[in-house]
């Protein structure tokens, strides 16, 4: 991966519980290849990305549903236990960008056509999914920072040694 990706840092401590054991990153490699490339055109700019998560064991996703029974927010099946979705935020030297939230806001600030917002922050949000776009992936509409990688969306979830 490209020097300024920000790994995945525990953040997933979501509703007070930890939910990964390590700060891993997984992906499908077809995707992190193209991550890579977004990665790369961002370091042009003198930016980077945080990923915030990736690859979800179905056993988490589980675990979040318990929590959030919002489908717009956590789906029964998530593209995450495809290993094809990732969530991702802007970063300049390893500090994140003004962007409309913080990660996992379930708000309707969080969607990605939400425009009560700063200039800087719709700049950002833009600049990150004209990026992720150029690459084969999909901004999801309830979450700014959910993308999805459209030449794998009919893949199969994946379980444990797999």
């Amino acid at each position: 991966m490209g020097r300024g990706i920000k790994p995945l840092q525990n953040l997933c401590e979501i509703f007070n519980k930890k939910l990964y054991n390590n700060s891993s990153c997984f992906l499908r490699k077809e995707v992190a290849l193209a991550i890579n490339k977004v990665q790369l055109d961002l370091e042009k700019q003198n930016l980077g990305l945080i990923i915030w998560d990736a690859y979800r064991h179905p056993s988490i996703q589980e675990e979040l549903r318990k929590h959030c029974n919002n489908e717009d927010f956590v789906g029964i099946v998530s593209n995450h236990s495809k290993g094809i979705s990732v969530d991702v935020s802007l970063c300049h030297n390893g500090i994140e960008l003004d962007m409309p939230t913080d990660f996992d806001d379930f708000s309707k600030k969080a969607s990605s056509n939400y425009l009560n917002l700063s200039k800087e922050q719709i700049k950002n949000r833009s600049l990150l999914k004209e990026t992720m776009e150029k690459h084969g992936f999909k901004q999801d509409e309830s979450e700014w920072w959910h993308f999805d990688y459209i030449p794998l969306i009919n893949s199969s979830v994946i379980y444990e040694n797999e």
